[in-house]
Order: C-alpha cells, then sequence, then structure tokens
C-alpha cells in the first residue's frame, strides 16, 4: 500500500530562512503480514524497543532462524595443530637478547660454546636437588636438550659479534679513507 511523506517547512539555523518544502514521495512497501512474523522476542529487544512487525530489515538474511542457515562450504574438519614444547630458557639466550644494548654480552654468549654444561649434583639425599623426582635418563634428556639450545643461541651469539667486528671494519675503513683524501 502506498504512504505519503508528509512535508513540513525547515529552518536554516545558519541563515535564519526556511527551506525549500521537500518533494512529497511515494513509497511502496512490501512487508510479510503480521502472522507470518514469529511473535517471539528476546527480552534485550524488548528493552530497546525492537520489533519484528515494524523492523525495515525483518526480511533481510540476517534474520533468519538457525534452521534455516545455510551449510557449510566445507565439509572436511579444520586443520588441528599441535603445541610445540617451549624452549628452555637459558643464559645464551638472555646474553644474545641483551647483547643489541651492550655488545660485550656476546662475546660472554659465543664463550659458551667452549664451555661444558654440567649438570649440578644430584645428591638424594638433599632436599634441594636439581629435579629430585626426575630419573637419571629423564634429567639426561633435559640436559641434552639445554645445551642444544644452549648452543643455537650461542651460535647466534658469535655471529652477531662477527657481524659488528665486520661492520666495524668496514666503518673504520670508510672513515680512515674519507680522512686520507
Amino acid at each position: 500500500m502506498p504512504s505519503f511523506v508528509a512535508s513540513a517547512t525547515i529552518f536554516n539555523l545558519e541563515a535564519q530562512s526556511p527551506l525549500p518544502t521537500p518533494i512529497t514521495a511515494m513509497t511502496n512497501t512490501t512487508r510479510t503480514p503480521p502472522s507470518a512474523v514469529p511473535e517471539e522476542l528476546n527480552p534485550l529487544d524488548e528493552f530497546f524497543g525492537y520489533t519484528l512487525a515494524t523492523s525495515r530489515t525483518h526480511e533481510s538474511r540476517h534474520d533468519l532462524s538457525i534452521a534455516d542457515a545455510l551449510p557449510p562450504y566445507v565439509e572436511d574438519l579444520p586443520p588441528t595443530y599441535t603445541l610445540k614444547a617451549p624452549e628452555p630458557l637459558t643464559l645464551a639466550k638472555y646474553l644474545f637478547k641483551f647483547g643489541f644494548l651492550f655488545p660485550p654480552f656476546w662475546i660472554m654468549g659465543a664463550w659458551i660454546l667452549w664451555s661444558p654444561l654440567r649438570a649440578p649434583s644430584s645428591d638424594s639425599d638433599v632436599e634441594g636437588a636439581w629435579m629430585a623426582d626426575k630419573s637419571e635418563s629423564e634429567r639426561q634428556r633435559v640436559i641434552e636438550e639445554m645445551r642444544k639450545t644452549e648452543v643455537r643461541w650461542a651460535l647466534r651469539c658469535l655471529w652477531a659479534l662477527l657481524v659488528l667486528i665486520l661492520l666495524g671494519a668496514i666503518g673504520g675503513i670508510a672513515a680512515w679513507a674519507v680522512l686520507r683524501s
């Protein structure tokens, strides 16, 4: 059923003069009869005054019920990922990171390559023994994993130190060449 928009005189507040009257428009709205609209309202919708019969979007795809939802595009389940165990915290890792603030830490980090990693004494009668709840083979596995991680970070310290020395040498040669000419 066509409806007409009522026209009114609107004032332009800045110019203090009336604006031209808007043109009356005829709109044709097709709505679903109220009997086809479900009468269930969410309490939150009721609080904010939302009603399905007066909504302009009650026929939109967003108002479909869950039963009318489209099937998924993919029938397979998404892939599952396994969590990688975090690497152990080592001194070489901290020396590498803090070496960007104080490069001599890279020298100490690279020195770890030549130092052996030894487990603390495992006296079972001492209360504070290192990993007292683990067997000897488990402790050896932890030591091997820590050594592997520590060597990885110590190599990074060595490479960072070599790059720093190389950049320093290039800068020194460039400064010497500029001052000589």
